[in-house]
């Protein structure tokens, strides 16, 4: 189909179909965050692709009542629910299962707030409001994670593949850009809205009757078997994300089977970078009545050059959402966007962030592309790596000199052992790209914590750290390390937290944020939370369940603040360690 001029703003009410001159919709996006168009949140960007390719595309954010999707009329493809850049549940609550205070995707004062289990909640919507003979498609993160029998920490159950219980037709795993593309294409073909379509999706996660045949399908222990058996668990999740995986999965349920299509693997960069370069306002839709939200905020004038991620960090879901394959962008393509961006009339001046999920990761990735290493990084860096960390310094260059721009930072974290290996681009960084903070994420320094975790030694912070420290002193400027760090990862004892707090006196550094760890679904380490064994090696690992004492180990590593001085005391005795008080805690002050 051709193209459709970009609006604005995608529709979200239909009197904006109206201006448009649309007589209805194609496609009808439900969103779990408000109406941003920018290209950090999903529904915009899917949205704006499908208009690229034809398709008259609206966006519903966090709908309460059918009638709110009716009053669109019927779209002629299909319904997609995009519950949210984040997991409902991680959104909704913290690490010890506390509701969070504040959502920084939805305006202030509004009484929609994001519903537990957005997809299960939004997807029973659309079915009250269409029926099921409208094609229902759910992705995101949420759907992504849970497309097999997952840990679920807020139930502290192993739940089936969430298709099972949002009621939806597909799944589309992953970014979501190919498979909805191909998807539109098809039924706009007219191919019926059948398993017979699904199955030549790449990315599309579909159901069968449990006794139908799947050509080639490798089948994972079934979900009645992994929820009582333990070891079994371990297994499937072994398989299911086994890297080079060209099979079709399939995992059976209560006379039901779920299949899922190997993942849509993009040969290039091009649709990725075709999805940047959309005319996005970078603004909150009117209907949501504000000018600014922090989710926004954080990221408005950031641009993405690159995804993936090769680390393989066992409690990370970014791997298994965008690959383990690094795509790059142009560097001309980047700089056209910032170019463009620079016109906009918020802008002041100030590039956010120029980076990906590792920042450093730019230009880099695996040579081999038979290799079956779930990280390039760990436990070891691969000798097939190529690691070269000139292609980033040279987009920082560039991007830095462009007219408008008058200042460019870099906040996402780096590698700290790709870092290592260019001292260039550290030195770079530190002078010229760091707003006072540079941030860091060794997450520990305990080595069977990082190992549990799939994270390099400690000594490759050690020397990012004395080398930061060496040029911010050269350059003069009075700027910090921000290392993130976490409590309560399996295989994290008392003991290690303790380490920890020592290992920060000893190089005097200040700690702003330790988050417990959160069990998300699908990732390595929540599948140890859930088991007691680790998928790497199959032995047992400790995990630690209660809540207060997870508090304790917080406690060890933000010891400097004097709320917590009465827990690091606790902490240390629990760890057996009470003497090393007197060098964790500041003296108090002197009564007068």
């Amino acid at each position: 189909m051709p193209p459709l001029p970009q609006p604005p703003f995608l529709p979200s009410t239909p009197e904006e179909l109206k201006r448009l001159g649309w007589s209805g919709l194609d496609v009808l996006i439900i969103s779990g965050d408000a109406h941003i168009d920018h290209p950090a949140f999903p529904a915009a960007l899917l949205g704006r692709l499908l208009v690229s390719r034809g398709f008259r595309t609206a966006i519903l954010p966090r709908p309460i009542e059918p009638q709110e999707l009716t009053a669109f009329g019927t779209p002629r493809l299909f319904v997609a629910v995009a519950p949210g850049t984040m997991d409902s549940m991680v959104a909704n609550y913290t690490a010890l299962k506390k509701p969070r205070r504040d959502d920084p995707f939805w305006p202030e004062g509004d009484l929609r707030r994001r519903p537990d289990r957005a997809l299960i909640n939004y997807c029973n919507l659309a079915r009250r409001a269409f029926g099921k003979s409208l094609p229902l498609v759910a992705g995101g993160v949420e759907a992504s994670m849970r497309r097999f029998a997952h840990y679920d920490y807020w139930s502290d159950s192993i739940r089936r593949p969430v298709l099972l219980d949002c009621g939806a037709d597909l799944l589309l795993h992953g970014m979501g850009e190919g498979p909805i593309l191909e998807l539109a294409a098809a039924l706009d073909r007219g191919a019926p809205a059948e398993p017979e379509t699904w199955a030549t999706i790449p990315g599309a996660v579909w159901k069968l009757p449990a006794s139908a045949t799947v050509p080639d399908a490798l089948d994972l222990p079934s979900v009645e078997t992994v929820q009582d058996d333990p070891l079994a668990f371990v297994e499937a999740h072994r398989a299911a994300t086994r890297p080079l995986q060209r099979r079709p999965l399939r995992q059976t349920c209560a006379g039901k089977a779920v299949i899922c299509n190997p993942a849509w693997a993009p040969r290039d960069s091009a649709l990725f970078d075709e999805s940047q370069l959309l005319p996005y306002s970078r603004n909150i839709h009117p209907i949501h009545g504000v000018a600014e939200l922090p989710a926004l905020t954080q990221v408005r004038f950031s641009v993405c050059s690159h995804r993936g991620c090769f680390g393989g960090c066992a409690f990370c879901s970014i791997g298994a959402m965008q690959g383990k394959d690094i795509l790059t962008r142009p560097a001309d393509s980047v700089l056209a966007e910032i170019r463009a961006m620079t016109a906009h009339p918020a802008f002041r001046g100030t590039i956010q962030d120029l980076g990906g999920p590792s920042a450093n990761m730019y230009g880099t990735g695996c040579t081999d592309q038979g290799c079956a290493r779930p990280s390039c990084l760990f436990p070891n860096i691969c000798s097939k790596l190529e690691r070269n960390q000139g292609p980033y310094l040279d987009l920082l260059t560039r991007a830095a000199a462009l007219p408008g721009v008058r200042h460019l930072f870099v906040t996402t974290g780096l590698r700290s052992d790709l870092a290592a290996h260019d001292p260039r681009l550290l030195e770079t960084i530190t002078r010229k790209h760091t707003s006072g903070h540079l941030k860091l994420a060794p997450e520990h320094i305990s080595a069977a914590v990082l190992e549990a975790m799939r994270k390099p030694g400690a000594q490759h912070f050690d020397e990012v750290l004395a080398a930061f420290r060496r040029t911010t002193s050269a350059a003069g400027r009075s700027q910090f390390l921000l290392p993130y760090f976490m409590a309560a990862h399996p295989g994290c004892t008392m003991g290690d937290m303790a380490d920890l707090a020592e290992f920060l006196a000893d190089r005097h550094l200040i700690v702003e944020q330790c988050q417990i760890f959160t069990p998300t679904p699908g990732t390595a380490s929540s599948v140890a939370y859930a088991t007691g064994i680790s998928p790497d090696t199959g032995e047992k690992i400790f995990v630690e369940r209660d809540p207060k004492r997870k508090e304790l180990q917080k406690a060890l590593a933000l010891r400097h603040l004097p709320e917590m001085r009465p827990l690091v005391l606790q902490a240390l005795r629990l760890a057996g360690r009470p003497g090393l008080a007197r060098k964790l805690l500041p003296p108090r002050p002197r009564q007068t």
